[in-house]
């Protein structure tokens, strides 16, 4: 959740193309992670506000309107920086928490057939794929639209 506040606070200081291709990714996040993730009511409620607490809080600290939010080098050095510590919090929860727990320690898929666990990891690289495909194809999807 943390990162979905992350997230939030990048968008309050994205604009245009930055802007767009980072709800993309959001939507898409939040897409499926909602469609993985078997959450109580509650703490699905409080995943679903943590993007607008972050563009909200962003707002709050950058200010508002294109002339305050957008311009600047400052700004786009703050935008990348929250872009990089959101990029790392994802590159760490996959590696760490998700592919360690699902692939590497799980005693389950350690005991199943050679033929399973080839699948697990080519599904991971399938994944991975699909990701590069969505980002190559990304920019194409916004200049039509």
């Amino acid at each position: 959740m943390i990162h979905s506040l992350v997230i939030g606070f990048t968008l309050a200081l994205a604009s245009g193309a930055d802007f767009e291709s980072l709800v993309t990714a959001i939507l898409f996040h939040q897409l499926f992670e909602g469609f993985l993730v078997w959450l109580p009511p509650v703490l699905s409620l409080l995943f679903a506000l943590t993007t607008p607490a972050g563009i909200l809080s962003g707002l709050i600290v950058f200010g508002s309107g294109h002339e305050s939010a957008a311009e600047g080098p400052g700004a786009k050095v703050a935008e990348g920086v929250l872009c990089a510590i959101s990029a790392g919090m994802l590159i760490y929860a996959a590696c760490v928490e998700m592919l360690a727990a699902d692939i590497v320690l799980d005693p389950t898929l350690w005991r199943a057939s050679k033929g399973r666990q080839i699948v697990a990891l080519l599904s991971v690289m399938a994944g991975a794929v699909g990701m590069i495909l969505l980002e190559c194809v990304t920019p194409f999807l916004l200049m039509t639209g």
